[in-house]
């Protein structure tokens, strides 16, 4: 074999190497795709289930909230229907205090006894009357004059105030005392 045919056999041979190992380097390359590919795919699936999940999660709890609030309504007119049934009892007594003959002093009896029921219904409820006759409290009292007296006292109360539990319903209206100033006269 001529030199020339020995180094064109060589520079086919060492090509032909190359050409091995970027073939191999190709079917490396193009498996790594595929296992990159498979492991998206998966992660796809795998998020499409979280998204679902995430949305039956969000659709049970918008419907729980709805039912929540059904059921709120219900009991809060389930509740006034019990109330007013009780105040019926006591509508109809004025009524039949409004039509007896009775004599002003028996008529005063009745409508005193209905006034004392129609407290102890209200009790019953948790209604408890505030407190009037002891100190200024903004948080159970509203203040509609002032007048001379102790600072902070209560000295008249317009209209009483009402909690149902913790809450207050109305606020009493009172007159609360203030210190006259004094003033240096020389």
């Amino acid at each position: 074999m001529s030199e020339g045919a020995e180094g064109k056999a060589l520079d086919e041979k060492a090509e032909s190497k190359d050409m091995n190992e970027e073939k191999v380097q190709i079917e490396q390359l193009q498996q790594q795709t595929a296992d990159l590919r498979d492991a998206l795919d998966k992660q796809m699936a795998q998020t499409r289930e979280y998204l679902d999940a995430a949305r039956r999660i969000t659709a049970e709890f918008d419907n729980y909230r709805k039912r929540a609030a059904k059921d709120r309504e219900e009991i809060i007119k389930s509740s006034n229907d019990k109330l007013i049934a009780e105040l019926l009892i006591i509508y109809d007594d004025l009524e039949r205090a409004l039509a007896s003959n009775s004599s002003a002093e028996e008529f005063r009896k009745g409508v005193n006894q209905i006034h004392l029921n129609l407290g102890a219904l209200l009790k019953s409820y948790g209604l408890r009357e505030i407190p009037a006759n002891d100190k200024f409290d903004p948080s159970l009292h509203e203040a509609l004059s002032i007048g001379e007296g102790e600072d902070g006292k209560i000295l008249e109360v317009y209209q009483k105030g009402y909690c149902l539990g913790p809450r207050v319903l109305r606020h009493s209206k009172v007159k609360v005392g203030i210190k006259p100033e004094t003033t240096n006269t020389e």
